[in-house]
């Protein structure tokens, strides 16, 4: 970053799914191209904290009936049952978000694709997370195998037509924001790709 400089860095607290960072940071002389702008409202050096956590995947599974497999599972962030899509951390021992999304997609649904678009990837809170979201559409999917569920996962698929889907969002059915990104950048594609075929 132009404008601040990180002078420390300390760990603060470290759990499975994430690790809490305490940064230092100090401002910097103004560069060039930020000397007409109103000046910030804090010069002071601040400590910052930071959510540490893998990269994440979201998949869009479609199959031959361009009907979208959403999942219902609960969320005890939430403390509700909510409408979701796939999706997961990549592990140590993915080769990549692409290869995370394929098992995460075989263990929650029991399904395969035939065909895999990526999405793009979407930051899920740049203020403190410095983790990215990777969104992949899943074309022809097909049960190929019953879902191996991790504890504490309880996971119904529910198959919905593609056309549902954005009532489902306004009606505030579909609530998570990662996955009405990716949603939203599976339907636009789907035009694209000529559906489900």
């Amino acid at each position: 970053m132009k404008l601040w400089r990180r002078t420390s860095r300390r760990e603060l607290l470290r759990t499975p799914i994430f690790t809490v960072l305490g940064e230092h940071w100090r401002p910097q002389e103004r560069p060039s191209e930020f000397r007409r702008t109103p000046k910030l409202r804090s010069r002071r050096a601040a400590t910052l904290f930071f959510l540490e956590c893998p990269e994440w995947v979201n998949i869009v599974p479609v199959d031959a009936r361009g009907r979208v497999l959403l999942i219902r599972q609960p969320r005890y962030g939430s403390r509700r049952v909510e409408l979701e899509i796939p999706g997961g951390a990549v592990g140590r021992r993915d080769a990549s978000p692409l290869a995370a999304a394929k098992r995460e997609l075989l263990e929650e649904t029991g399904c395969a694709a035939r065909r895999w678009v990526s999405l793009g990837w979407a930051h899920p809170n740049p203020a403190f997370h410095r983790n990215r979201c990777h969104m992949f559409l899943a074309l022809r999917v097909r049960r190929v195998a019953a879902p191996d569920l991790e504890f504490g996962e309880e996971i119904e698929v529910t198959p919905t037509t593609a056309a549902r889907v954005p009532g489902l969002i306004s009606r505030g059915r579909i609530r998570h924001a990662l996955v009405i990104v990716a949603l939203h950048a599976a339907l636009r594609r789907l035009v694209g790709v000529g559906g489900a075929r």
